[in-house]
């Protein structure tokens, strides 16, 4: 077919004009019964032990699609990936149908998917039926209305690409294997050395050869070794990065293309934790580009771990469905902590000792940081596992600097913690913002002001009362012009009044506020113990606030120790929340 003309990557048509499935429900097949697994329109993870059912899912998932005939058009889809086949998976790819168990009366499936040629939503039915000219039942989907409204004997209309664990076949064992040209693989070669380095974590490669035989892959390479001397975990990688480029270049050629589904058997295997989580990586960077869906099964912790996280963040694009059969019939395990799905996989508890956990430094833009740090954080077990550093104050803009220059220390192995009023630091995990929307001389500042003077806070044994307090700030009151007569103000919208009639060059507010937070009597009242302290007295009356910094900092601590230690992340369940907060 000729190039109809490149479809500029990257641009997503939206929803409606791209297919999906939206979820498969299973009424009983194989081990599963009435079991509904919602999918992601991007990536999902179908994991567990042996024996969970995850390739018979991702089996039903191949099934339901072909892609022989445009009907919305009437006229054939001729296209073909990389390797020469249809964008399709075959029956015998990934179903090894029993003579004995799989009879017509023993699947009962069903698929949700939104069609992009329609933009309609329709629910296909997936039984196994009897054939006249064969000895096994066949499956056969049946209710597809769209488009022509007369076959409903069809399959719905989208590319597939189904690499199952044939494609892990030593090349030593393959009983054909030979060279082969690859006419778009040969234009792309740069990007496709690329996204294989990237893939494998190495700079060597800088070629590449498709090979065709037993099983049609392509693989990177350097010039001190060829196609030949590759590894079982670099032709996977060729493969997978195989058939991504065979969407890329239906995506080029098609001008009707409703996105795509790739399917990914055991997607872990034959590589290291750091090139599953690059593939992650990549395959997330591809979906988006290409409109792809993919569904892949694994029971690396790692890849569980990362999909794991995006689910949490963005569960519309990405699921992470867990399949146990601990508690029974095989379901899928809802709101599973990571910690729980690892314990499920190795079949036993996991000791946690927080004294085999290392101790991640806290580091502070200034002293009042780190006393409003100091009242939120109380858990034995966050301070037994941090070092908080109180006399090292480099000041925001210094620590952002480094975190950019992605200075190890400041990057991933240590937490910095800033005023809640910096801004910029999107996407640096390792910087936490404390509470509020200003710096904390200023919020505790506002926080006595507003604060009654028959609150139980002022009946102190030193005598600091709310007059002491106001005498203490006269400096500052008379800056802002605060009205005497105010019992209850806005701080934030006063320092923004007070900018706008003052010079840029005017410091004299700043220098108020540090006054006051280094005052020895104020100071006293931080140092004289919880009842005194008014930064624990802010937490008590900000306990939303307070529960949503403190959950902050455990995920961050465990990111850091993971990501910036290598801790296993079973061990970092000592850092999840008394169970009292969970159910707060």
């Amino acid at each position: 077919m000729k190039n109809a003309g490149k479809l500029k990557l990257g641009a997503n048509k939206g929803d409606n004009s791209t297919t999906y499935l939206s979820k498969i429900n299973i009424v009983r097949f194989r081990g599963l019964s009435d079991l509904t697994v919602p999918l992601g329109k991007r990536i999902t993870l179908l994991c567990g032990k042996n024996g969970t059912s995850k390739s018979s899912i991702l089996g039903i998932a191949a099934q339901v699609f072909s892609f022989e005939k445009d009907y919305t058009k009437d006229t054939p889809l001729e296209f073909r990936t990389l390797t020469g086949t249809k964008f399709e998976s075959r029956v015998s790819e990934h179903f090894r149908l029993s003579k004995k168990f799989d009879q017509p009366d023993s699947m009962n499936t069903s698929v949700s998917i939104h069609d992009g040629y329609t933009a309609e939503d329709v629910d296909l039915t997936l039984k196994l039926y009897d054939s006249k000219d064969r000895n096994k039942p066949r499956p056969i989907v049946r209710g597809n209305t769209l488009a022509d409204g007369e076959n409903t004997s069809r399959n719905a209309t989208h590319p597939v690409i189904y690499l199952s664990l044939k494609r892990l076949t030593p090349i030593s064992q393959r009983a054909k294997y030979s060279e082969h040209d690859i006419d778009f693989l040969s234009k792309n070669k740069r990007e496709f050395v690329s996204l294989s380095n990237k893939l494998l974590s190495k700079r060597s490669a800088t070629s590449v050869t498709a090979t065709t035989g037993t099983i049609k892959s392509a693989a990177a390479h350097g010039t001190n070794y060829d196609h030949d001397s590759v590894s079982a975990g670099e032709d996977n990688a060729g493969q997978i990065l195989l058939a991504l480029f065979s969407f890329r270049k239906l995506a080029e050629e098609y001008p009707d293309y409703k996105g795509g589904l790739l399917l990914i058997d055991e997607a872990d295997a034959g590589l290291f934790p750091a090139a599953q989580r690059q593939l992650i990586k990549i395959l997330t960077d591809e979906c988006k580009k290409l409109n792809l869906q993919v569904i892949m099964t694994s029971h690396s912790p790692t890849m569980i771990e990362d999909i794991q996280k995006l689910s949490a963040a963005d569960e519309k694009n990405y699921q992470n469905i867990y399949l146990s059969d601990t508690f029974g019939p095989i379901r899928i395990q809802e709101n599973v902590t990571w910690p729980q799905i690892f314990a499920d996989l190795h079949v036993q508890t996991i000791p946690v000792d927080t004294n085999l956990l290392p101790q991640i430094n806290i580091y502070f833009e200034d002293k009042e940081a780190f006393d409003f740090y100091s009242a939120i954080i109380t858990d034995r077990t966050i301070k037994k596992v941090t070092n908080p550093l109180k006399d090292v104050a480099l000041g925001c803009t210094e620590y952002i600097k480094l975190v950019k220059r992605k200075i190890p220390e400041f990057s991933t192995r240590s937490l910095i913690v800033l005023d809640g009023d910096v801004e910029g630091v999107k996407g640096m995990d390792s910087i936490l913002k404390l509470p509020g929307r200003l710096p904390p001389d200023q919020l505790i500042f506002e926080f006595l002001f507003n604060l009654p003077p028959n609150d139980s806070y002022w009946k102190n044994n030193i005598g600091f009362t709310k007059p002491v307090f106001m005498t203490l700030c006269e400096k500052i009151s008379e800056t802002l012009q605060i009205d005497p007569a105010n019992t209850e103000i806005d701080l934030f919208a006063l320092i923004e009044s007070h900018k706008a009639r003052s010079t840029p060059q005017d410091q004299r507010l700043r220098s108020h506020f540090k006054n006051f937070a280094n005052d020895t009597t104020f100071l006293s009242m931080v140092n004289g113990g919880a009842a005194k302290n008014p930064y624990r007295a802010w937490v008590k009356h900000n306990t939303e606030a307070v529960e949503d910094f403190r959950s902050r900092v455990r995920s961050s601590l465990q990111n850091t120790m993971s990501g910036g230690h290598g801790v296993d992340p079973a061990m970092l369940r000592a850092l999840d929340p008394p169970v009292e907060a969970k159910k707060a």
